[in-house]
């Protein structure tokens, strides 16, 4: 976002070329699962995941800097937007839309469409005025949300499945592999993955894998 939200140098919201094995993180397609304008920009931004805090310093769906989050009032709702309604984010990005414009998404407005018509833009927006949220979306929720501690596991145990890591901006399939010593590389954790991972050039931002980590002494 403009002086808060930047542009990320690399990959961010935007398709790549891809070596073989690389499988470099890009924007999930912007028609995929996406209802309204701003499911587009949080399907760009995030892979339209509205809970998703990679550790980036960048929050929720359509990616809020803490500093910008707070400056529209979105500590109302919660303390940062990913612990916050779906309904309630989007009534902070229609505040940023108006003060800031579209460049506040810099990318990925262009490629959703986004413009201050369309996104709703109000200065005073709630999430009870959000264009097209449903009665359980508008319910706040927020409070019954607790703040997970920022020292988190990176991955959950999923049974025999072994565990699951959450792709990160800028991750690719060798850098996964390498960070958690799966075995076999890059090409190991395509084979434990092929039922999601139909091209192994291409990963999305939050996608879910399994790993089956191998420690080393």
């Amino acid at each position: 976002m403009t002086s808060t939200i930047i542009m990320r140098a690399v990959g961010v919201c935007a398709a790549l070329a891809l070596s073989s094995g690389t499988g470099l993180v890009t924007a999930a397609p912007a028609e995929a699962a996406a209802t309204t304008v701003w499911d587009r920009v949080a399907q760009c931004e995030s892979g339209g995941n509205w809970k998703i805090n990679t550790g980036n310093g960048f929050y929720g769906g359509v990616q809020f800097a803490a500093g910008t989050w707070k400056a529209y009032g979105g500590k109302t709702y919660a303390g940062q937007a990913h612990l916050a309604t779906k309904a309630e984010q989007i009534a902070i990005a229609r505040r940023v839309l108006a003060g800031q414009g579209a460049g506040a998404w810099p990318v990925c407005s262009r490629r959703a469409g986004l413009t201050k018509s369309n996104g709703k833009a109000d200065r005073n927006a709630t999430p009870a005025s959000n264009p097209g949220a449903s009665k359980t979306q508008n319910v706040t929720d927020s409070k019954k949300k607790i703040a997970k501690k920022s020292t988190q596991k990176k991955y959950s145990a999923t049974g025999k499945a072994g565990k699951t890591v959450h792709v990160k901006r800028g991750d690719t399939l060798r850098k996964i592999a390498k960070r958690y010593h799966v075995k076999g590389g890059w090409k190991g954790l395509w084979k434990l993955n092929k039922k999601t991972i139909k091209n192994p050039n291409l990963i999305y931002l939050g996608q879910v894998l399994k790993i089956k980590e191998t420690r080393t002494k």
